[in-house]
């Protein structure tokens, strides 16, 4: 075996790996909001474990300054209702952390705008141009996420299933040629 060639068990995970990306990758394509909201789903399961742990500790932990218990009690009971709306309301949690994401992409979009207008003596024309228009059409992007948030579940979850049919893709033909693709 030669040092670009890999191990038959390597091959079989590269392959397995490959098939499960890839299918998760059309399922995604082909029902891109109940994955995004399943995805969404698991993260309220995990605020209540978090919960949970965070309350457990706060009752059990008489080591610990009883400020930091407070607060872990707090934390925890935080994470389990954040959870259960979650849990109970799974697409409007799912729109709230669409329109957040929007407003993430807004301040980021306004930024490179900014810097581009601004870093004249800085930056070439050619560099402040791109700066402004990839600004401006990221303004632009995340605007249409936050007025209309089902638009961004689609568009987040098609870019998302893209990533992953690739990343199949390429686990796929690593799996089968058995040539190290670094």
């Amino acid at each position: 075996m030669s040092q670009n060639e890999t191990s038959s068990a390597y091959r079989a995970l590269e392959i397995i790996l490959g098939l499960v990306a890839l299918s998760i990758g059309v399922l995604a394509l082909v029902f891109p909001t109940a994955i995004f909201v399943t995805l969404v789903v698991f993260f309220g399961i995990a605020l209540i474990i978090v919960g949970i742990l965070r309350l457990a500790t706060a009752a059990s932990s008489d080591w610990l300054m009883q400020a930091i218990r407070k607060i872990n009690a707090v934390i925890g009971i935080l994470a389990i209702i954040f959870g259960v709306i979650i849990l109970f309301v799974p697409l409007f949690a799912t729109e709230v952390l669409i329109i957040l994401i929007g407003f993430g992409l807004l301040i980021y979009g306004i930024g490179r705008i900014v810097v581009g207008t601004t870093a004249g003596r800085y930056l070439s024309g050619g560099l402040r141009v791109f700066l402004i228009l990839a600004g401006v059409l990221i303004v632009v992007f995340s605007l249409i996420t936050i007025f209309f948030p089902v638009v961004g579940i689609i568009t987040y979850a098609v870019f998302v299933s893209l990533a992953f049919i690739l990343i199949g893709i390429d686990s796929l033909a690593t799996g089968i040629t058995g040539v190290k693709i670094v």
